[in-house]
């Protein structure tokens, strides 16, 4: 298992039973104590969890105000807002790719009085559209992950072969300075790096709990997307960020 991995595991266990033991966490993975005070090290930087004695605790004061436990209610009514302002960006006549998950989702939604061309490996994105006239759907083929509308796979990479897409809304878990921008699986990143090699401009699209988290699969460095689409709370150190390296960054307002 790699350490991301591991640490995402943590962070659950974390979420779940808001304290975990080292000596227990080291015989769940198979490694050392070590490698779990290390594992700690790294997550009591991003402010996930405080160190104790034997063990560590989820940091619950700090971890709602850096945006990294809030509500389900909380997120939705951020990802309706992401989908809002994505759907301003795209023109009649343009073809765009929506990634997997619940702020394309939302982008989905608010884009059924256009004129385009929609291409997913989302099974629910697809579902969404269905009704809406407008709207030419294509929904790549591929493995299904399990419990997820998720495609993969090497039909779905052939169904993006000799086709143009103008912008691709890419949905990502994990936005760190360190990891870059990452998802669930490594099958998604291989869907999403040839949706890259056939658009011409990437977005990334999430809300603003993504940020100082680490999926387990790296996506690309945090320069990958020229505009990133998220929330009012993104933290100010990103803010900074992306106004050096030239990314537009839209919230509820917009940075140029």
């Amino acid at each position: 298992m790699f350490a991301i991995e591991r640490q995402n595991k943590i962070k659950e266990i974390l979420f779940k039973e808001k304290r975990v033991d080292v000596f227990e966490l080291s015989q769940l993975f198979s490694v050392t104590e070590v490698t779990i005070r290390r594992d700690f090290d790294k997550l009591e930087q991003e402010g996930f969890l405080i160190k104790t004695y034997g063990g560590a605790v989820l940091n619950e004061d700090l971890g709602p105000k850096l945006g990294l436990v809030p509500s389900e209610d909380d997120t939705l009514e951020e990802k309706r807002m992401i989908g809002k302002i994505a759907a301003q960006m795209i023109e009649n006549g343009e073809a765009i790719f929506l990634s997997p998950g619940t702020t394309c989702l939302e982008i989905a939604r608010n884009i059924k009085d256009k004129r385009i061309t929609v291409v997913t490996n989302d099974l629910l994105i697809g579902y969404e559209l269905n009704d809406s006239v407008g709207i030419k759907v294509i929904v790549t083929g591929g493995d299904l992950i399990q419990s997820t509308s998720t495609l993969v796979g090497g039909f779905a990479l052939q169904a993006l072969n000799g086709i143009y897409i103008n912008k691709a809304f890419i949905g990502v878990k994990g936005i760190n300075f360190d990891s870059g921008y990452t998802v669930d699986s490594y099958e998604e990143v291989l869907v999403i790096q040839g949706v890259k090699k056939i658009s011409n401009e990437i977005i990334a699209v999430a809300d603003y709990s993504k940020f100082k988290c680490t999926a387990f699969a790296r996506l690309g460095d945090l320069t990958m997307a020229k505009k990133v689409i998220t929330n009012k709370q993104v933290p100010s150190e990103f803010k900074k960020y992306f106004f050096e390296n030239a990314i537009k960054l839209y919230t509820t307002y917009e940075f140029e």
